[in-house]
């Protein structure tokens, strides 16, 4: 079993060298690392924890006319919201990527993928996993972000909820539209919470 795990590392950080640069596979690993400990924590598959962690990612960085071409050849059209905020796509480009050139099937670990950067109603653990990983793990830094940590140790639900809140305050102040993805997990997670 550890050898069959081993080489699903050595494959996806390979992946990950031939696509991103050393600032952003360190991120990967940072939310990999996070996303494998509260897996543990919260019960879920660590495995597919670390899996979706370590690719998140993956398209961060495609733009311009790459981004075009490689959104048209997977069939992926923007909405309004992504038109004016391209960088929100590499979630759903990034679950495409690792389907089709790494073979990954697993529903729930390309949703993971997918959902990363909006979040949505009706998220599964592993989303929310990745989710809360990807914003607070240890080279983030942001006013705030020690109660989500704390949060996303004892309640992943109410970590959900703090840091959706975090991220309309900091939409807000920069003056960006609030994808409406974000704004229905938002208010799932304050529903949830009821």
């Amino acid at each position: 079993m550890f050898k069959e795990v081993q080489m699903h590392k050595d494959k996806i950080l390979a992946y990950l060298e031939s696509k991103l640069d050393t600032k952003r596979i360190g991120h990967s690993v940072g939310t990999a690392k996070v996303a494998c400990q509260l897996a543990e924590k919260h019960k879920a598959d660590v495995k597919k924890a670390y899996t979706a962690g370590m690719l998140h990612d993956i398209a961060k960085g495609i733009c311009g006319d790459q981004l075009e071409q490689m959104l048209d050849s997977f069939g992926i059209t923007a909405d309004d919201t992504e038109k004016k905020n391209p960088e929100l796509l590499h979630g759903r480009l990034g679950a495409a990527m690792v389907r089709h050139e790494l073979g990954i099937t697993d529903e729930d670990v390309l949703n993971a993928i997918r959902w990363h950067t909006t979040g949505r109603a009706g998220m599964s653990l592993l989303e929310k996993i990745i989710y809360l990983s990807d914003l607070i793990e240890p080279t983030r830094k942001f006013e705030g972000i020690d109660p989500i940590r704390a949060l996303a140790e004892a309640d992943i639900d109410a970590a959900m909820c703090a840091a959706l809140k975090q991220v309309m305050h900091f939409v807000k102040i920069k003056g960006f539209t609030m994808h409406p993805n974000s704004l229905m997990a938002y208010h799932d997670c304050l529903e949830q919470r009821r």
